[in-house]
């Protein structure tokens, strides 16, 4: 039984099953290991980027409905700023304007600063407000002391409306609507007089956010978990369960809206995502002092000191102060990202269950939306992919394994044993020296071809047992082919060889052209840059020039037509003036000039750049000519200008007589010499580059040094570096043929090239040229590959 069991492994369709075997669990282990290193982690990143992706798409469509109300404001803002001061001018505009508003927006008005409508009068203002039935109705209690002993302009809206200084809305914190019961918030605009640009008061419209709950309910249906806002002061616009987030206060009596650290305080596992949230408006007002932090604590203490008592804490006013301060430079782009924090959540009480939850800040406003996701949802697509490709690749593993031993039996193991009793036949009869009854017993043909490889060797040498002599000298006969083959394969090698040599030697030439041309591109593109700034300046200065057509035009064509009266034609004149006092206040004529100015200094850099590439770029120049060796440094120098840029380049260039040389040739290498000193600095070193030109004491050679700083070169690899082929650089970085094509340039033109370093502080080339005559016929080239 044991034999039995042992001859069974034995045979070799069975070892390949097991080879098989092995060899898919090892491909399932691997498989699995790259699902759990390498897919997972991939598939999670990309499920965290669709929930940003949407988180963004959230926050822009409410930015939205906010800028629709923030233009309202401003645009209120500077009509009431323009109205003269009379109630029914004022209630009759603004009534007007409240009626056709969205029902979104459920109250409003005009809010003036004491003396500011009227000399003598603290209180003035047109407010309106939705009744029970929706319809915007006037209001006259904030004009009455009796109605409200707390003034309207030391609020806590008022107040921080009255120290912004930019375009946009100045929003409240949320507070319930005691009409709908309904969380509601209040965007504040200052109002300025358009006469003095004196502070009179300030606009306000109450935004009902009702319809918020919806909308976070959508966004959360379309990424699961759930979805909440809150506002600048962390306190809750949505929640998936209102109730949770929803306190009665002693002084009310009603619910109010709590913040995201009074619900961490009753739900300890919320409190990661409270603490980012806090880190965050914690941030703002961080950024705030950085930027000016004078302005900020004036305003903070200002807006806290001036409101009524109760109605606003110390955090929000330093909050507001900081909004204040930072949304002066704040933009608003559909492209950017909002997410400012990722949070991994141990166990959400809402989902009970581990989750992530992803941070997004909305311009303007600070609110926060945050998105709460189960980190089951986020890996359930890698968990179920993994499944399903193991399930797979077991599943097929069977049939292919049976495929597989039928396979081998039929086409392997048969052969095999048939090509097994042939040879044990042939044996016998060589034992027996019967060796002409050899060629009956040849092996047959098979279809597998390493079968028949093995088959048609075998039956070879039969047939040179049989035919001795003959078998012999044809053997001879292969080998003299199989020789001449073998020489005619070493001659193409060989000349492949030399093609390949001049292939590199021409290489090594256009990448140093390429690298420079890719400089020069670079150095082109910065005037081109501000050339084309200054003139999209210039057309937008003209744009006040056209105004002042414009109104020039309207001017005569007023005093011109016989039914214009005295007050057009002198608020005619009155804009005209203004257009041209506008124009002088921005100093557009001097822009202009400047403008241009700059303009023509950019071109004039761009033309210098064109000559020097179209006077180093003269490659195919053969001919030597009279040369200022200085001409060649400075072209090299301005060429290579990209590479140099972070090196500190110093120059020593003595007046040198002309001399005979192929100027392409010498510019290329000292293009070489420079790019290598830019490579040989380490990156957190202040790099320095110094190149002089001088004749030496005999008079006889003109001498050019390229001195650097850099990491400097060993002395084993000093004396290898002008041979072919020779690099310290990574593979593919360099060919190792730029200081040999170089030391062969300046031996051609009778000079020679010598190098000396220490490592860790610098290397020093010396190129000596001759300016006798010698120099006029050039050397003949010497191959840099010697046979």
């Amino acid at each position: 039984m044991f034999m039995k069991v042992v001859g069974r492994f034995a045979s070799i369709s069975t070892r390949i099953l097991i080879i098989l075997t092995l060899a898919f669990s090892l491909i399932i282990l691997m498989v699995y290991w790259v699902i759990e290193t390498q897919a997972k982690p991939r598939i999670l990143e990309m499920t965290s980027e669709t929930v940003v992706e949407t988180g963004n798409e959230a926050i822009n469509s409410i930015m939205a409905s906010i800028n629709h109300v923030d233009g309202l404001a401003k645009a209120t803002s500077t009509m009431a700023g323009g109205l003269p001061k009379q109630d029914a001018l004022y209630k009759e505009t603004f009534g007007n304007l409240m009626q056709q508003t969205d029902q979104r927006i459920v109250g409003g008005g005009v809010w003036f600063d004491p003396n500011m409508y009227a000399q003598g009068r603290e209180r003035q203002s047109f407010v309106w407000a939705r009744d029970e039935s929706g319809s915007m109705q006037p209001l006259e209690g904030y004009n009455q002391a009796r109605q409200t002993p707390n003034p309207y302009y030391r609020d806590w809206w008022y107040i921080p409306a009255m120290y912004a200084r930019h375009d946009h809305c100045v929003w409240s914190r949320a507070y319930v609507d005691p009409v709908s019961n309904q969380p509601m918030m209040t965007c504040a605009k200052a109002l300025y007089d358009s006469r003095n640009q004196a502070f009179d008061g300030v606009v306000s419209f109450n935004l009902l956010l009702d319809n918020l709950g919806e909308a976070m309910k959508k966004w959360q249906d379309k990424l699961g978990g759930y979805v909440f806002l809150v506002d600048l002061d962390n306190r809750f616009l949505t929640f998936p369960d209102q109730s949770m987030v929803m306190r009665a206060t002693k002084d009310s009596g009603q619910d109010e809206v709590i913040t995201t650290s009074q619900l961490a305080a009753s739900n300890p596992s919320f409190a990661p995502i409270a603490d980012s949230l806090d880190n965050i408006n914690q941030t703002l007002i961080d950024e705030a002092v950085a930027k000016d932090e004078s302005r900020y604590t004036l305003a903070a203490r200002s807006i806290l000191s001036t409101t009524n008592l109760n109605k606003i804490s110390e955090q929000e006013s330093k909050l507001l102060s900081a909004l204040l301060l930072l949304n002066i430079d704040q933009t608003f782009n559909l492209v950017d990202s909002h997410l400012v924090d990722t949070i991994a959540v141990p166990n959400d009480f809402v989902l009970q269950q581990p989750a992530t939850a992803f941070v997004f800040r909305m311009p303007f406003t600070y609110w926060k939306m945050v998105i709460v996701k189960p980190d089951n949802d986020l890996m359930s697509v890698a968990n179920a992919l993994s499944n399903k490709l193991i399930q797979a690749m077991l599943l097929g593993f069977i049939p292919i394994l049976l495929l597989t031993a039928w396979v081998f039996r039929r086409y392997f193991t048969r052969p095999l044993k048939q090509m097994a009793q042939s040879v044990a036949d042939m044996g016998m009869l060589i034992e027996q020296k019967k060796y002409q009854q050899l060629s009956a017993h040849k092996l047959p043909y098979s279809n597998v071809s390493e079968i028949q490889i093995i088959s048609e060797q075998t039956n070879q040498l039969i047939d040179r047992v049989v035919e001795n002599e003959g078998a012999l000298a044809e053997i001879n006969v292969h080998l003299e082919k199989q020789v001449a083959a073998r020489t005619q394969d070493l001659q193409q090698a060989m000349d492949e060889l030399k093609a390949s040599q001049v292939h590199l030697v021409r290489s090594e030439k256009m990448a140093t052209l390429g690298q420079m041309v890719a400089g020069v591109a670079h150095e082109v593109n910065t005037p081109l840059g501000y050339v084309r700034s200054n003139m999209e300046l210039v057309g937008d200065n003209l744009m006040h020039f056209d105004e002042l057509l414009q109104h020039t035009d309207q001017l005569l064509q007023a005093l011109k037509a016989p039914t214009t009266n005295q007050e057009q034609v002198e608020q005619l004149i009155e804009q005209t003036l203004q257009c041209c006092d506008e124009i002088k206040e921005d100093e557009v004529s001097e822009d202009l000039a400047d403008l241009i100015k700059d303009g023509l200094y950019g071109v004039d850099q761009i033309a210098e750049l064109v000559v020097s590439l179209r006077d180093f770029s003269r490659i195919d120049e053969s001919k030597v000519k009279d040369v200022d060796i200085n001409d060649c440094i400075n072209t090299s120098l301005i060429m290579a200008r990209n590479n140099l840029k972070t090196l500190d380049v110093k120059t020593n260039l003595a007046e040198l007589p002309p001399i005979q040389c192929n100027p392409s040739q010498i510019n290329q290498v000292l293009l070489n010499l420079f790019n290598n000193a830019a490579q040989a600095m380490p990156i957190d070193h202040k790099g320095t580059l110094q190149v002089s030109s001088s004749i030496d004491k005999a008079q006889q050679h003109i001498v050019v040094s390229v001195k650097d700083n850099g990491i400097g070169i060993q002395e084993n690899t000093l004396v290898k570096i002008f041979e072919p082929f020779f690099t310290t650089k990574k593979a593919g970085d360099g060919t190792g043929l730029g200081l040999a094509i170089t030391a062969q340039i300046i031996e051609q033109h009778g000079g020679h090239i010598e190098v000396s370093s220490i490592v860790g502080t610098g290397t020093t080339f010396t190129i000596k040229l001759p300016i006798q005559s010698s120099a006029h016929e050039p050397k003949p080239s010497q191959a840099l590959f010697e046979s």
